[in-house]
């Protein structure tokens, strides 16, 4: 058993000494900032479900003891799925002669989504409430129901995947037991289950934003099964799964320690002794015990069909594993040699698939969080920590990080920064994703805009080029009005050139409705109302363009007729068609500026559609798809509008749920 045990071991070396990735750098923090007891109060940092055990106690008594070190963490983890092997050792020793066992558990600790358990330090979850579940398990069948009932009571408040246990305690009891009287010691475990309940309506209710997304639909628990059945034969991306069983072959290592156990059931002496001490097959019961055990714990994943993963099913893998155990009952060393390679090559071909869902849909064939997932998250967040240190070697108490753009799906970026916290041990950083730029996250702090180039980290602006301006602007074009407004003002205290940022403040108090702030920044800007000089400015520019073609010159006097009129719409529709070729940011913003002074200037407002495509800012774009329809009667017959639609559809990823590499 030592032998097999280093052959698990080295199967999940990878996932054993992964760092710390998504939600655990939240819930490490939260367990650094926060008593236990203040903690209890709480949803935690992801406000979605409340689940003390594995969450708030897990890592606040794992950081007392380990001080952030991940590898420990993952022992601890590793720890938890070895004693629930051992416990379902004990209870399939119930049904099963010894070969059976071995194969049930065998399948158990290979199944495909172990590895996203082993991997994922905030899966401690989904062990702690398997280990309590079967600990509640193996103490009722021996008579000692209070502690059974405590047991069951860790496990749901360390997941309430864990809640159906009555269920299956039930079938236990009227299957293996014939006096139904004996039902009554499933009152404590009732009870659990009420105050369980009574305790997760009391936070919701106090937490009324709580951020979980269930659906009760019968669509949804149908789905559900389909899953669990999905997830337990290991097609967790089942477009992938053929070429990555050609493509890898199972760990040698792992195969060789694990086929140990075939010498072991050759051994004559030890088939002699598991023979004499073998309970009697009891097909039925087993059989039925394992169905309703499948079927209690597929049905509490139904309302999160929507948003599945295949480790959602790890309860409900044990009635699975009875199953193959009894399947197995009477295999032989050869037999079970045939099965090991089998399974480790199932393990290897199913975890090394190269997809993961993004779509949130009930029938989606592909888990969401995949070992494939978490294998590329820890690549990146490793990549992105090393290429940050790199950029940002000492960054100054205080400074607020913000991306402008990451590698997707990478979970880099969680929260208001808790990862970069931890990357550089000072709980003053902040980061945040640069959409969010605002009074709120940037204030007068010191602050580094970066963005992925595809291959590395990059600053987004260098120095000298009116950093604040240029935040200012781009949060326009993404109509992040506030954010925009304090950009500017930072700007303008900092010393940045005034005119730009008179300018594009002013209309940026426009957009919120501050029309007074608005007025009193254009004047500062220099803006005048003067009809005769609007008229002059835009004959002049008219002739430069017609006559001698010269658009710098016509920018020039376009920009003069603004500040002589500054809410007449033409002149900022003709500057923002001129600009868009040497300046789009720019040329958009004064698009921009010409349809909210005109909104039914269907011209300018293709224009800004066909120049938010142009420049990839499909969401922005699609939002003037709407307005521009009402405007322009013609926009189907547009050829130049039917080519940027139909670049937006196809890079909308419409129908597209999973991420394939």
């Amino acid at each position: 058993m030592v032998v097999a045990l280093a052959g698990l071991t080295s199967l999940y070396q990878g996932p054993l000494t992964t760092g710390f990735l998504n939600d655990d750098y939240l819930f490490l923090e939260e367990a650094s900032r926060r008593g236990v007891a203040e903690s209890l109060t709480s949803l935690g940092p992801l406000g979605n479900y409340f689940r003390p055990l594995s969450r708030q106690i897990y890592f606040e008594a794992l950081a007392l003891l380990f001080d952030g070190r991940p590898l420990a963490y993952h022992l601890f983890n590793y720890g938890l799925f070895l004693a629930a092997l051992a416990l379902l050792v004990d209870l399939m020793r119930a049904f099963l002669p010894l070969p059976g066992v071995l194969a049930g558990v065998l399948y158990f600790a290979v199944l495909p989504f172990q590895r996203v358990n082993l991997t994922w330090v905030s899966c401690a979850q989904d062990l702690l409430a398997l280990v309590f579940s079967l600990a509640a398990v193996a103490l009722f069948r021996r008579g000692r129901i209070m502690s059974a009932a405590l047991a069951y009571l860790l496990a749901v408040f360390g997941k309430e995947s864990a809640l159906p246990l009555p269920l299956a305690l039930t079938a236990w009891t009227l299957w293996t037991e014939p006096d139904r009287a004996r039902l009554r010691r499933l009152i404590p475990f009732a009870a659990v289950a009420a105050l369980w309940a009574v305790v997760a309506v009391t936070m919701r209710v106090r937490h009324p934003g709580a951020a979980a997304f269930l659906n009760f639909t019968p669509m949804h628990f149908l789905a559900a099964y389909v899953h669990q059945a999905q997830s337990l034969l290991g097609l967790d991306h089942p477009a992938g799964l053929v070429q990555s069983l050609l493509r890898n072959r199972p760990s040698p290592l792992a195969l060789a320690c694990l086929a140990a156990v075939a010498l072991f059931l050759a051994r004559p002496r030890a088939a002699q002794a598991d023979a004499l001490s073998a309970p009697e097959p009891r097909a039925p019961e087993l059989r039925r015990f394992a169905l309703v055990w499948l079927a209690a714990f597929g049905l509490v994943t139904g309302p999160v069909a929507a948003t599945w993963s295949s480790y959602y099913y790890t309860l409900a893998a044990v009635g699975a594993a009875l199953l193959v155990g009894r399947a197995c009952a009477r295999i032989g060393a050869t037999g079970f040699l045939i099965l090991t390679a089998a399974l480790l090559w199932w393990h290897t071909g199913s975890t090394s698939t190269r997809g993961f869902a993004i779509a949130d849909h009930p029938w989606g064939w592909t888990s969401h969080l995949t070992s494939f997932y978490f294998q590329r998250a820890a690549a990146l967040t490793d990549t992105l920590g090393r290429q940050l240190r790199r950029l940002e070697p000492a960054p100054a108490p205080g400074t607020r990080f913000f991306f402008a753009t990451l590698p997707p799906w990478a979970g880099f970026q969680m929260g208001n920064g808790a990862q970069v916290r931890a990357l550089y041990e000072d709980p003053s950083l902040e980061s945040h994703f640069y959409s969010q730029f605002s009074e709120s996250t940037a204030a007068a702090y010191p602050f580094r805009l970066l963005y992925w180039n595809g291959q590395r980290l990059e600053p987004l602006y260098g120095p000298g080029s009116d950093v604040l301006f240029q935040v200012g602007s781009d949060l326009l074009v993404f109509n992040r009005f506030e954010g925009a407004r304090h950009a500017f003002r930072r700007g303008l205290l900092s010393g940045e050139g005034h005119i730009d940022h008179f300018y594009w403040l002013g209309w940026t108090e426009f957009w919120l409705g501050h029309r007074a702030a608005a007025e009193a920044a254009w004047s500062r800007f220099g803006a005048t109302d003067d009809s005769v000089r609007w008229w002059i400015r835009m004959r002049i520019a008219r002739q430069t363009l017609l006559d001698r073609r010269d658009t710098l010159e016509a920018r020039r006097q376009l920009a003069e007729a603004i500040r002589a009129g500054i809410g007449r719409p033409e002149a900022h529709a003709v500057l923002g068609q001129l600009l868009m070729p040497v300046r789009p940011k720019y040329g958009l913003l004064e698009l921009k500026v010409a349809v909210s002074l005109k909104p039914d200037d269907w011209l300018a407002r293709r224009d800004l559609l066909l120049g938010l495509t142009a420049q990839r800012l499909d969401e922005q774009a699609r939002a003037e798809l709407a307005p521009l329809k009402r405007a322009y009667p013609g926009w189907d017959k547009d050829s130049l509008l039917a080519g940027a639609l139909a670049t937006l559809e196809a890079r909308s990823g419409a129908g597209r749920g999973v991420a394939s590499f």
